[in-house]
């Protein structure tokens, strides 16, 4: 299957039918939102980066110390009408450039199966540079019920990875990886919560 074009792919450039959908995917969002706050654990005076942000739902769970980075720019212009008060840019991960040390935080929420492993690679070092406390991965796992498994099959992600995998990822460019496993409507996710170096 082709996934970076056709009715499939360009489906999703919609941010209300991706909320939608992922909605009712996930059996409704509660559950992924309380498993990344507490990951996050965001305190006063911290900032976030939200790279791959989409159409910034995320940024509901934090305060004014969100920002949040996507590819489209239709998804940063809903969100920037949507979620007012909060930051949301567009740039491509692969060459955009953040300054060192420039946020607290790195989350990477349902992003990086999307690329190759030379491009997680890219990724996840750029965070660790632009990180000064911690990166938190939250993606979905090849595991779990075969009607979840034909989904993520179907999903825009082309690189569905184990989360020993993701760890062995995370592993290289920070410490202390904290490794969590859940179901969430009918799909199984993982949070990997790691410490900058």
């Amino acid at each position: 299957m082709n996934k970076t074009s056709g009715f499939w792919y360009t489906l999703f450039d919609f941010p209300a039918v991706y909320n939608s959908v992922r909605y009712f995917l996930l059996g409704g969002k509660k559950k992924m939102f309380s498993a990344i706050q507490e990951a996050v654990a965001l305190e006063d005076g911290e900032s976030l980066l939200d790279v791959g942000c989409g159409p910034g739902e995320l940024s509901q769970l934090f305060g004014s110390a969100y920002a949040g980075l996507d590819y489209s720019q239709r998804y940063v212009d809903y969100a920037s009408k949507k979620y007012a008060g909060k930051k949301f840019f567009q740039g491509n991960v692969l060459d955009y450039s953040l300054q060192e040390k420039s946020y607290d935080i790195v989350l990477l929420a349902s992003f990086i199966h999307h690329f190759s492993d030379e491009e997680v690679d890219f990724v996840l070092k750029n965070a660790a540079r632009v990180a000064r406390k911690r990166v938190v991965l939250l993606e979905p796992c090849p595991t779990g019920n075969i009607f979840g498994k034909f989904l993520l099959k179907m999903d825009r992600g082309a690189h569905v990875r184990s989360v020993l995998r993701q760890k062995e990822f995370i592993e290289k460019y920070f410490q202390d990886v904290k490794v969590k496993e859940f179901s969430s409507g009918l799909y199984n996710l993982s949070l990997l919560r790691a410490e900058v170096a």
